[in-house]
């Protein structure tokens, strides 16, 4: 009785096999990889806070706590720690810097990256 499974499986198989690529009438062509087109935004002042604080992302990973400058405590948010080209922040030091928000010239969107122009200023916490 076990002879007589094997065959009887091992034709479904092949059966399932020669359907499946039946189905398919030619080669799948990838999509083309999008490549935006990125353009910077107007010049912003940020203040940097000293902290940092987790991002609400899919990687655990911790965000810089900024503002726009004389904007109130209240409208505080984060941007990726390594998400502003050229800055390299170090934890406990307070910045007023001079970015460019990355925008994607296609959607014109902001693509979530900045680019740094200059540390106006900064200050160690205690």
């Amino acid at each position: 009785m076990k002879k007589s499974i094997k065959p009887l499986y091992l034709l479904t198989l092949l059966s399932g096999a020669l359907l499946m690529s039946a189905c398919q009438k030619s080669a799948p062509v990838p999509e083309p990889l999008y490549i935006p087109s990125i353009a910077l935004g107007e010049a912003l002042v940020l203040d940097v806070l000293p902290n940092r604080a987790p991002c609400q992302s899919t990687t655990p990973m911790q965000c810089l706590l900024v503002k726009k400058e004389g904007a109130p405590t209240s409208e505080v948010f984060g941007i990726g720690y390594n998400d502003i080209h050229g800055f390299e922040p170090r934890q406990g030091v307070s910045y007023k810097i001079r970015v460019h928000e990355e925008i994607d010239e296609n959607t014109g969107k902001p693509t979530g990256a900045w680019q740094l122009n200059e540390i106006l200023s900064q200050q160690i916490s205690r």
